[in-house]
Parts: structure tokens; C-alpha cells; sequence
């Protein structure tokens, strides 16, 4: 399968020619794998199918069609205006961008979802306040030497319940760029977490979902923290990005995020589980290094940690000098 570029390369139609392994595939099935920058899991290219985005030799096609070596299947990837995200959406979001390049880094805040088929999301956000006139962002999403887009493409995801650094590719060509390189693991990222309990520094490359997965942490301070009795601020990085990997892999160490609600350590039931309270999860992707590509030149967004993180006293201490001593 190669992907096609069109004429003008923002977020136009992308399309892609069937190969001789998918031929008899139905379209739901097709599908899957064809533009995984655009449609990153089956509910993906569901969606886009439910919302007529992909069509098959130039016609919107069916789940049900089946598909023959040599059909070209398109998806529209932009033409969609964006819904008022409402009165609980973040009114100013941080960005990040290099001086010339087709990306942007983008500040996730907690509770807010990546992207998605509903209007709280990052990308809407990002897409709506452009299109109501506000300059900044309609800059930001301008890529270098083109027009404005009207379809953000994060490159990668966070978690709903996790703040931190996004990274938003402004063109098809970037897309590829930057997803090659968060495939070969060329992009550093690092996260700031407390996690229940005192833990030492350590790692985990336990599969997720049978894929492999690599996450190292190292221990910042410990401290007390009630229902808990006592939690450590650790500094992670990883080296893969699955699902809740971090999220995952710190439970499975019996040393589960404070704040988790999904995972919970080996024999223990998450129902039953402790849970520090009304403040969410303390997890955040604090640091994200993208290299030079063609996507544009290298960059490097560090960002303060939330303000839960410093409501705790000794966190607070540790993290005056996180920014700087944390590599």
C-alpha cells in the first residue's frame, strides 16, 4: 500500500491503492492499517466510514463493499467545521512551535480527551478557535509556506485523564515525517508521576496488548500522602507509547499512580482498591523532544508540572529544581 500525496499536501483527501493482501477484505476490515496516522484503531475507521469520509474509486462507500487489488480508497480528511466545544473547554491553550516547520506542540490539559468523534476534544478545540477568528491560533495551525488547515492531526495521544504535551502535525507530509520517527523511537519523552507507596527506581518491558513495551522510572522524593500513607514523585521515561503503558506497567509493580481508577496492582481489585481523591491522576507527559525531518527542525517543550503536584508540600520542594536537573 503506498500513500498517495495530493496536489496541495494540507489536509486534503489522502488516498491509498489496495495490494494483493487485502483484496476480498470488506471495507470495515480494508481499512484497518490503511492511513494509521488518520485512523488509529477499528473505532476509527468505523466513524469515518459511519460519516461517509471514505470512498472507494471516487464513490462514498460501505462497510460491507468489498475491495479488489488496484481500488483506490480515499479519505477526506478535512471539509468538517468544527462544533462549539462549549462553555467547558479551555478558552487559552499553550503552543509550542519552531520557527519554520509543519508541527506544533500543543498542552493537553487533564480530563480532556486527545481527539474523538465528540466536540470536548483537543483537535475540535484547536479547529474551532481558529475558525472564530482568533489570530494566534489561526497562525499556529498555518503551515510554513500554506494556508490554514482546518484539520489538526496530533501525531500521537494522551491518555484523557493525563496533562502534558501533545505533538500536531499541519500537514500530510508532516504526519508521515513525524510518525516515522515516534515509530523508530527517535522522540524523547518524559513524564513527571507520584505513585503510591515507596518505590525504587526501576523498570518494566512486560507486553501491552502483545505488543512490546518499555518504561523506566527513577525516584525523585518520597513523601506521606493520606489513604496512601506514604508516595513517591518519579521522573519516567518511555521508550514505547501503548495504551496507559505508564499507567499500566506502575500497577503492575504494585506502585499504581495516585489518583488511578482503571488499574490497580496484581490481585487487588481496583474496586476495592485505595484512592487518593479529588484531584485526578497524578501523571503528566511533562517533557516531549521531537528531532529535525522533514517535518521541520528539531524542538524541545518542557512544561511545569500542574498545580495538584504543588499543592503537596514536599513535591513542591523537589520540583524547584526538576526542570533543570531531570534528563
Amino acid at each position: 500500500m503506498d500513500l498517495n500525496h495530493p496536489r496541495n499536501p494540507e489536509f486534503v483527501d489522502a488516498s491509498a491503492v489496495i495490494g494483493a493482501e487485502r483484496a476480498g477484505q470488506r471495507m470495515q476490515e480494508a481499512l484497518v492499517g490503511l492511513f494509521p496516522h488518520f485512523l488509529p484503531s477499528r473505532k476509527a475507521c468505523r466513524k469515518a466510514l459511519d460519516r461517509g469520509d471514505v470512498m472507494l474509486n471516487g464513490c462514498v462507500t460501505t462497510t460491507a463493499r468489498r475491495v479488489c487489488p488496484g481500488d483506490e480508497v480515499s479519505l477526506r480528511t478535512s471539509g468538517h467545521a468544527a462544533t462549539d466545544p462549549g462553555p467547558g473547554a479551555p478558552q487559552h491553550l499553550q503552543t509550542m512551535r519552531p520557527h519554520t516547520g509543519n508541527y506544533l506542540f500543543v498542552w493537553k490539559p487533564a480530563g480532556l480527551a486527545t481527539s474523538g468523534s465528540g466536540r470536548l476534544n483537543l483537535v475540535n478545540i484547536l479547529r474551532f478557535q481558529a475558525q472564530q477568528g482568533d489570530d494566534a491560533m489561526k497562525r499556529a495551525l498555518t503551515p510554513d509556506g500554506g494556508n490554514a488547515v482546518s484539520g489538526p492531526l496530533p501525531v500521537h495521544r494522551l491518555d484523557r485523564d493525563t496533562a502534558g504535551w501533545v505533538c500536531v502535525a499541519l500537514s500530510l507530509r508532516a504526519a508521515e515525517s513525524l510518525g516515522r520517527a515516534f515509530a523508530e523511537r527517535q522522540v524523547k519523552k518524559r513524564y513527571l508521576a507520584l505513585a503510591a507507596g515507596t518505590v525504587e527506581r526501576g523498570s518494566s518491558d512486560g507486553p501491552i496488548d502483545g505488543k512490546e513495551a518499555w518504561t523506566e522510572w527513577s525516584p525523585l522524593t518520597v513523601g506521606p500522602l493520606p489513604v496512601h500513607g506514604t508516595a513517591t514523585l518519579l521522573d519516567v521515561h518511555i521508550q514505547t507509547g501503548r495504551t496507559h503503558q505508564i499507567r499500566r506497567h506502575l500497577a503492575d509493580s504494585g506502585h499504581p499512580v495516585v489518583g488511578e481508577s482503571r488499574f490497580a496492582p496484581p490481585g487487588v481489585d481496583i474496586h476495592s482498591a485505595p484512592r487518593y481523591g479529588g484531584n485526578g491522576l497524578f501523571l503528566c507527559a511533562i517533557e516531549l523532544s521531537i528531532p529535525s525531518g522533514e517535518h521541520g527542525p528539531a524542538l524541545t517543550a518542557i512544561g511545569k508540572p500542574p498545580r495538584k503536584f504543588n499543592r503537596i508540600h514536599w513535591a513542591a520542594q523537589a520540583l524547584q529544581h526538576y526542570d533543570t536537573d531531570a534528563s
